[in-house]
């Protein structure tokens, strides 16, 4: 039984993290850079989100790092639910774009609320849904098996190099301001569910691969329609996530911020289906590469910048939240933010280096 436990645990943390992320950020960067791309992309993720269990061991200390940085992980949620909205905002405008523009800006609420009522789902029962989404996603990855060739890539292999430090960056880092992370080690028999889940994981984002082919054709109305399994997956994983997040997010915030929780859950949800929009629906050369995806990658912003740097700068060096410490970091954070709109969005990958070289030197000068 208790490794039944552990390997449901292990598919909980595999399907909370198969984000609008893992589910298209590798056709992005395997279109740029071929099979290198989904190397810088694979490698730290599954190391670094699987060592969190490692590191941390123990559910004492997990529930000791929640305690003292509720704000910062409740944050993470909220971004991170935003997130997939907009994922589904974005999907939405390829699926009914001969419809109603109304219909694709009120289609993510709808799913939104419809994720609220299944976080209210008892926690055991969550690793049994997880089993079977996961079996459902490994389906519709063979369903569009032969494997598609994979490009060998429009950009210079040196800028995938110049990348992975700050993917390692977020991927090492990131996980430990997610509350589903805290969720499985506190609530698992054992630690080796992220064993486990860091060879799920990897099947998971090798389902990605399969679609890599029909993401280049670029979108049209027959896209993903032309396969229901694909389209199920890309929802009901982003559904999983939204719902697991929105559920731990609320818990562990006092119940006094509750209201507070879910207030700016509605006003983080706006902003990100405006964002969705702002475009009008799809660009006009009609390939889905182009329009949204720089937005999209605008969000990498948190998770390779923002969420990492908050893990290095304050939880690994045991700091708190001084007005002055908390100042200085916003201005390290608004002094990187134009190196990685270059970096990410126009061609300079190098500059992504340097954020990391700097909440790197700050976090090893200032830890005791």
């Amino acid at each position: 039984m208790k490794a039944i436990k552990t390997v449901g645990w292990g598919l909980y943390l595999t399907c909370s993290w198969t984000w609008c992320i893992g589910m298209f950020l590798p056709i992005i960067l395997m279109d740029r850079y071929g099979w290198l791309g989904f190397v810088i992309f694979s490698v730290p993720n599954v190391l670094g989100c699987a060592a969190f269990g490692y590191v941390l061991k123990t559910p004492e200390r997990s529930k000791a790092l929640v305690e003292k940085y509720k704000t910062a992980i409740s944050l993470f949620a909220l971004v991170t639910i935003a997130f997939h909205i907009f994922f589904i905002a974005m999907l939405s405008l390829v699926y009914i774009n001969d419809f109603s523009f109304l219909i694709s800006a009120w289609l993510p609420f709808c799913i939104l609320a419809l994720c609220a009522c299944v976080a209210f789902v008892p926690t055991k029962i969550w690793p049994i849904l997880a089993a079977g989404l996961w079996c459902f996603s490994i389906i519709a990855g063979l369903s569009l098996l032969p494997f598609n060739t994979v490009p060998p890539g429009n950009l210079p292999w040196q800028d995938a190099v110049w990348l992975l430090p700050i993917t390692t960056f977020g991927f090492f880092l990131s996980p430990y301001l997610d509350p589903t992370f805290h969720r499985a080690l506190q609530s698992s028999p054992s630690k080796h569910s992220f064993g486990v889940f860091g060879i799920t994981f990897l099947v998971m984002i090798g389902v990605t691969t399969t679609y890599i082919g029909i993401a280049q054709d670029g979108y049209d109305n027959t896209l993903f329609v032309s396969s229901a399994l694909l389209g199920l997956h890309l929802l009901l994983q982003s559904m999983f996530t939204i719902s697991v997040h929105m559920k731990e997010g609320i818990r562990i915030v006092s119940r006094k911020r509750k209201k507070l929780f879910v207030g700016f859950l509605a006003l983080f949800c706006v902003v990100a289906v405006a964002v969705a929009h702002r475009f009008g629906g799809i660009s006009p050369s009609g390939n889905w590469l182009d329009g949204q995806q720089d937005d999209y990658l605008r969000f990498f912003v948190f998770y390779g910048l923002v969420f990492p740097g908050i893990v290095a700068v304050f939880m690994f060096t045991n700091k708190k939240f001084t007005p002055l410490r908390t100042t200085l970091f916003a201005f390290a954070l608004l002094f990187s933010m134009p190196l990685l709109e270059i970096g990410y969005l126009q061609g300079s990958a190098w500059l992504t280096v340097m954020p990391v070289i700097l909440l790197i030197t700050w976090a090893f000068a200032s830890r005791p």
